[in-house]
């Protein structure tokens, strides 16, 4: 009974780390807004302004859409899932998770602050509908890879003995890969309908 309180008290604490690194980043971020460099807002806005003008006139490809969005998640959880075979890889899982609260934090900020509550919304539209699947899943698979990161250095033989935490972990990655799936199809197909109604109200 000790050792399963021990390792429920252990996910949990893994678990914790990583909202913790998510929501870090989302502050850090929202304050990054507020002291970004002239030029760099000038060139930020330019290409905000330049995006909402021609999204409505671009054909939306969602074949090439999808491709890109499984590509670029699907890489994200498979780093994160290599990254859990060794304790080294554990800061690397946390960085990761910081930046993924950073660029949500900065964006929400910097188009509240330029674009009022048209900005806000449009990244909330933007944004929410995936990260829903998007935040539970980065959290869920890099807390089962610091998990096993953990386990392997504690337990020099874990890669020879222990093929039933391989097996739960190759299940781990599979999960993964449904969640990007899944993110891949709400970004392809939901998130350009939403943006596309809040960028006619910013730009009418």
């Amino acid at each position: 009974m000790k050792t399963n309180k021990r390792t429920v008290s252990k996910k949990e604490s893994l678990y914790g780390i990583s909202i913790f690194s998510f929501l870090l980043g989302i502050i850090i971020g929202t304050i990054f807004a507020n002291y970004i460099g002239n030029i760099q807002n000038d060139e930020l806005i330019q290409y905000l302004n330049h995006f909402f003008i021609s999204f409505n006139t671009k054909a939306i490809s969602h074949p090439t859409l999808l491709k890109h969005s499984l590509f670029s998640h699907g890489k994200n959880f498979i780093l994160i899932w290599v990254l859990g075979f060794g304790i080294l890889g554990i800061p690397f899982i946390l960085i990761n998770i910081f930046l993924k609260g950073f660029s949500y934090g900065f964006t929400s900020a910097f188009l509240f602050i330029h674009y009022g509550w048209n900005g806000l919304l449009f990244s909330f539209l933007s944004f929410l509908p995936q990260s829903l699947i998007l935040v539970p899943g980065i959290i869920m698979i890099s807390a089962a890879s610091m998990n096993f990161a953990f386990s392997n250095y504690k337990n020099k033989s874990y890669f020879k003995e222990k093929k039933e935490k391989w097996m739960e972990y190759t299940l781990v990655l599979l999960v993964g890969l449904v969640i990007v799936i899944s993110i891949s199809v709400v970004e392809t197909f939901i998130s350009p309908f939403l943006i596309n109604i809040i960028i006619k109200n910013m730009t009418s």
